[in-house]
């Protein structure tokens, strides 16, 4: 019975995601650190930024680091999705933050000063399999990601942090060491099925709530990602 009860008390930040609020039971616990793994072209940057638009509408800031992609290729991919994502970045709802591949001092000096300039709510880095690029052993990883969290944690914002699924193996991300070091994990899947790929979404853990564990089937729609909990999905995946 206590447990049911933290459920309900618990603060939630909604996803933006259609169905994956029910899925998680209301939302991403607030100040929690989400690992969004996936392999390339399954959603992560979509759904992260639906993420930050969703809370754009609240009236709540947000961030968008990004090691990868300029944040003109961002806005261009994101406004065919929802148009108004260029009126929140022109008004300062959401800033998107190029980091130099510097070293990992400078990366987070960067996350430090952006979120205390702008008091964020919602905070992406992609992708945090750019680590490798400051560090030689898994163990620094790991302790980068956690110290990463802290730093966010700290100013209370809940944050995505994206990563990388290997491609053919059975593993959720490029270290081994992300899906530990997060409160949470959601996996976005793409299975080839008879010359044709399915999209699925996994609830892998996520702290201080319960969730759906099974694969979820999820569509990319012209409004963004959609995800179906209370449909099935082949359970051969």
């Amino acid at each position: 019975m206590m447990e049911k009860q933290s459920e309900k008390t618990i603060e939630r930040e909604s996803t933006g995601i259609p169905g994956l609020d029910e899925a998680l039971k209301g939302g991403f616990p607030k100040n929690s650190v989400v690992f969004l793994t996936g392999t390339p072209g399954a959603g992560k940057t979509t759904f992260s930024l639906q993420f930050l638009a969703d809370g754009a509408k609240k009236g709540e800031k947000g961030l968008y680091f990004t090691l990868e992609e300029s944040p003109e290729d961002l806005v261009s991919q994101f406004v065919l999705f929802d148009p108004k994502l260029k009126e929140y970045i022109d008004n300062g709802t959401i800033k998107i933050v190029t980091i130099p591949l510097v070293d990992y001092d400078s990366m987070k000096e960067v996350v430090s000063s952006e979120l205390d300039a702008m008091g964020a709510q919602r905070l992406i880095i992609d992708s945090v399999t750019y680590l490798q690029m400051f560090f030689s052993d898994i163990m620094s990883i790991r302790k980068a990601i956690i110290e990463l969290s802290s730093i966010i944690k700290a100013r209370s914002c809940t944050a995505i942090f994206i990563g990388e699924m290997p491609y053919g193996e059975n593993k959720l991300s490029a270290f081994g060491v992300e899906e530990f070091a997060s409160d949470g994990v959601v996996a976005l899947y793409m299975v080839e099925r008879q010359n044709s790929f399915i999209r699925a979404l996994r609830i892998i853990k996520m702290r201080s709530t319960d969730h759906l564990t099974k694969y979820i089937p999820l569509d990319i729609k012209a409004n963004g990602i959609v995800i179906y909990p209370s449909a099935e999905l082949f359970a051969d995946i």
